[in-house]
């Protein structure tokens, strides 16, 4: 399977100025993160990789599916009668759930980063130059998934991370926002330990690297306003939650069971650098 999947990214990598649009490799990862109540890692999504020489877009199968779903009448009425269903039935661990919001386009045709995520019930896009990476490469090596991976070390928006990359992998990809190293980041992890990524399985893919469903709904906002913005949704859920529901005629109270969220210099974003 090593040298199939070695070779299919060579033999794309040739023709990838001609097919861009099509992934050569597939990697599926676990990610933990933080809950902002406790403050306890407690938290799993599970996303997925799909990268050529040129494109690659990390996102959440799941998420994908249900924003398909709404992205047309006929699928909106599909998700709300399963969501229904398994409601009636009682069976809450059926209902169809998103597992992890946000999506991340890297072009280094555009050399920009995208990213899709959200806040409360808004939308919005963001875009940045592809990350200048400042790579520590360390003499310590692991295997994984039968590839024999490096350490490295970076700075990264806030904080400190150490990945473990393959060079038998000639991709210069990995998780979330992670690259720029002589092969593919199979494991990453912040120094807080709060935030990991670890790579489960790796497979050639001739996938298209699709658009993002209803991206024309996602406003355009800075990175770090967005970041402010969502802290601020954390720290103070209900009246920002009644902001955005001002609208619609809707509001919600607060109650003596609502639960704080750790501050900020406890627990945070991924990023912390706003």
């Amino acid at each position: 399977m090593k040298k199939v999947i070695l070779l299919t990214i060579v033999c794309f990598a040739t023709i990838a100025a001609v097919a861009q649009g099509k992934a050569d490799i597939e990697v599926s990862y676990n990610a933990s993160l933080p809950n902002f109540r406790t403050g306890e890692v407690d938290r799993f999504n599970q996303f997925l990789l799909i990268a050529n020489s040129i494109d690659s877009k990390f996102y959440s199968p799941m998420t994908e599916y249900i924003d398909s779903l709404e992205s047309t009448p006929e699928g909106n009425a599909k998700y709300k009668e399963m969501t229904r269903s398994a409601f009636a039935a009682g069976k809450m661990d059926k209902m169809p759930r998103r597992d992890g919001r946000y999506y991340v386009i890297k072009s280094s045709r555009d050399n920009t980063v995208t990213t899709y995520d959200v806040n409360g019930l808004d939308k919005y896009v963001t875009e940045e130059p592809m990350p200048e990476w400042n790579w520590q490469i360390c003499d310590s090596v692991k295997n994984l998934l039968g590839y024999e991976c490096q350490m490295a070390v970076t700075q990264f928006h806030g904080r400190e991370w150490t990945v473990w990359f393959a060079t038998e992998i000639p991709v210069m990809n990995g998780p979330w926002k992670l690259g720029g190293l002589p092969g593919l980041i199979l494991e990453a992890s912040d120094q807080s330990g709060l935030y990991t990524f670890a790579a489960t399985g790796i497979q050639p893919s001739s996938k298209d690297i699709i658009p993002v469903y209803s991206s024309d709904s996602y406003d355009n906002i800075d990175r770090k306003e967005l970041l402010k913005a969502k802290r601020k949704m954390i720290d103070n859920p209900v009246s920002q939650m009644n902001a955005q529901l001002s609208g619609l005629g809707i509001s919600i109270q607060a109650n003596a069971n609502t639960i704080n969220h750790k501050s900020r210099e406890e627990v945070d974003f991924i990023e912390t650098d706003y």
